[in-house]
């Protein structure tokens, strides 16, 4: 059995898109598929894979499998991606529309700008109770201005949730950091019950950082859109950037706009990478495998 698929990314941050608004899904092992396609260099390579499905709720329903299979709630660049794939697919005729996520529903824009294709992300708010994020301890306290024991280590960090939960750690420099030994020891950190995204930032002036990511399910990435988010709200509320932030990750640069208060905005480039076709291997075919998830076969 093949599946078709069409591989988009956004500051380096690339995910498989599966059509199930138009075409009959099988009933797949999706969490199996994602971790044998996001291989890199031994297969389609991804942060991951995405299902585009039809929603009672809002326009498009999204479900996001990270590399390691996992299933996440929310991702700021996944669902920007999704917006400019069905634009561009022609499932919708609005520049303005909702996706359903596991995190709740979430606006998006798209507008062509100069032969790009800029898309804005209306996030849900951030989060900042413990018990919201969620983080051990006291559950009506605040994860910001916390600290974190790590490798014999105290770090200040700032917890909160941006559609996913967050540890944001400020340093000098964050090419100096070793992302790859902290990256997972924070993520897997008892402090966070369900894990955590991990991201290192430098502040360059009052409207910009740089920032490394590690993602939760995922590892290191180029870039990562609710990182980003947690990255300028963090910078704002400890007062050392104003709004709008560019946050300059490895793989480009997202633009944050924070009121404050409810109003999170997430905005810049996506594009589409290419389309192909990869082989179901047997055992990622469920019972039932002519099921549709969801959509019109097609």
């Amino acid at each position: 059995m093949r599946l078709s698929f069409t591989k988009m990314q956004a500051a380096g941050n690339d995910y498989i898109y599966v059509d199930g608004v138009e075409r009959r899904l099988p009933d797949a092992d999706w969490a199996a598929l994602a971790r044998r396609l996001s291989r890199r260099r031994h297969s389609v390579g991804a942060d991951g894979i995405i299902l585009v499905l039809p929603s009672e709720s809002a326009d498009f329903r999204m479900r996001l499998f990270n590399a390691d299979g996992s299933e996440g709630d929310m991702c700021g660049n996944g669902v920007r991606c999704l917006a400019a794939f069905v634009w561009e697919m022609g499932f919708i005729g609005v520049d303005t529309f909702s996706v359903e996520t596991m995190d709740g529903k979430v606006w998006v824009n798209v507008s062509p700008r100069d032969g790009e294709l800029f898309v804005e992300a209306e996030m849900n708010s951030p989060k900042f109770s413990r018990s919201d994020i969620p983080m051990d301890g006291d559950p009506d306290s605040c994860g910001l201005d916390s600290t974190l024991e790590v490798m014999g280590r105290t770090l200040p960090i700032d917890a909160l949730r941006v559609g996913n939960p967050h540890c944001v750690v400020f340093v000098r420099e964050v090419d100096e950091i070793d992302l790859e030994t902290l990256g997972p020891i924070i993520e897997e950190h008892p402090l966070f019950p369900e894990k955590c995204n991990v991201e290192f930032v430098q502040v360059v002036d009052r409207n910009a950082v740089n920032a490394r990511v590690w993602e939760r399910g995922s590892g290191i990435t180029l870039s990562c859109g609710t990182g980003a988010s947690a990255v300028a709200v963090s910078a704002i509320r400890r007062g050392r950037c104003d709004t709008p932030v560019a946050v300059n990750m490895p793989g480009g640069i997202l633009h944050v706009d924070w009121d404050g208060g409810d109003a999170l905005r997430l905005s810049g480039v996506v594009s589409e990478v290419y389309r192909g076709s990869v082989d179901i291997l047997p055992g990622e075919i469920r019972e039932g495998a002519g099921h549709a998830e969801g959509g019109q076969s097609g």
